[in-house]
């Protein structure tokens, strides 16, 4: 099991390494930083199973960085390894999902190997694979389909689809059943479960199903919750790609907030507002751009950009290459 190690002190970082026995436990240091804010970059990159973590750090602490988790790396575990002894902070720590709650203080070197033993046995009875050679890429597929953003974006459909296409029937399956029991919890009981399918194939047919499903009802004005409210917005973004859409304007269409709207519109998609409405805009490009029935410059104009040397800027970075690349073999395109 991969860890990482999060403390703003570099000292109490190389003591925590230093006095654990880690390998007779399986576990293995995968790096330590200073913060909440270097940890997600870190995790943006590296495998990791557990974080073990303080609370008081420099620009994002340690329950901060377990919400941001939750969202974009939700198979990660967490152990909160503080100064604070009051127990508030351990039911707090606890009730977010924290394997356990450590006080430096109160900690002893002759409990480590117990208190490493605990945490072992504790993430044992979580269900989950540990990071290690041979499934990490199926790691990788639960954690992007336990998160929403391809439920908004369809080009990040397409991504996972492909890449769960060649994996094993009763891995894929497991992935579904948890990431739509998730679903269900969010939007009600009564929403389908994921069905008995007989292969990939037709559970990513079913995926992609119950994906137009959603944006169908929305489209009727039925959005009773989160999931449809802003499946109602991607779908505004998308009527309206061409204009200079504005977060107040989409905030107003399910009758929200700008500050509210702004908050939860992160949560769901994992992006800003503004974000999304750039890759969106990035997207029609490119298929406008390979689809060949205008010129690159007034696919540019009619998406908003009169500068087009910015477009360009933007759409290689989305795209990994310049738009006159991308009309000429996208195939070549690194993105």
């Amino acid at each position: 099991m991969k860890v990482l190690i999060v403390d703003d002190d570099k000292l109490a970082r190389q003591g925590l390494i230093a006095v654990m026995n880690w390998e007779k436990y399986g576990f293995e240091i995968a790096g330590d930083v200073q913060n909440g804010t270097k940890a997600l970059e870190f995790l943006d990159k590296h495998p990791v199973d557990i974080v073990f973590t303080d609370i008081d750090m420099p620009e994002m602490d340690g329950f901060q960085l377990m919400q941001f988790c939750q969202e974009k790396h939700p198979s990660v575990e967490f152990v909160i390894f503080s100064v604070y002894e009051d127990f508030r902070y351990a039911q707090a720590a606890i009730r977010m999902g924290a394997l356990d709650y450590i006080s430096k203080i109160s900690f002893e070197p002759e409990e480590c190997e117990q208190v490493l033993g605990q945490i072992r046995a504790k993430f044992e009875k979580t269900g989950r694979q540990p990071w290690e050679t041979g499934n990490s890429d199926l790691r990788t597929l639960e954690d992007g389909w336990m998160r929403l953003d391809w439920i908004f974006d369809e080009r990040r459909l397409e991504e996972l689809c492909a890449d769960t296409a060649g994996a094993g029937f009763r891995s894929v399956e497991r992935i579904f059943v948890k990431s739509f029991h998730n679903l269900q919890m969010m939007m009600g009981k009564d929403e389908n479960e994921f069905p008995s399918l007989d292969s990939v194939g037709e559970m990513l047919c079913w995926v992609r199903s119950w994906r137009k499903k959603v944006y169908d009802r929305c489209a009727c004005g039925k959005y009773q919750n989160d999931i449809y409210s802003f499946a109602f917005v991607s779908e505004y973004v998308r009527m309206h790609i061409c204009e200079n859409l504005k977060l107040e304007d989409a905030a107003r269409q399910i009758g929200m907030s700008r500050s509210y709207f702004s908050t939860k519109f992160k949560e769901m998609t994992g992006e800003t507002f503004h974000n999304y409405v750039i890759r969106q805009k990035m997207q029609e490009a490119a298929r406008r751009i390979a689809e060949g029935k205008q010129t690159v410059t007034q696919t540019a104009s009619d998406l908003g950009y009169d500068n087009f040397h910015y477009f360009a800027k933007v759409f290689a970075k989305e795209y990994g290459c310049m738009p006159s690349d991308y009309k000429n073999n996208r195939k070549k395109c690194p993105k």
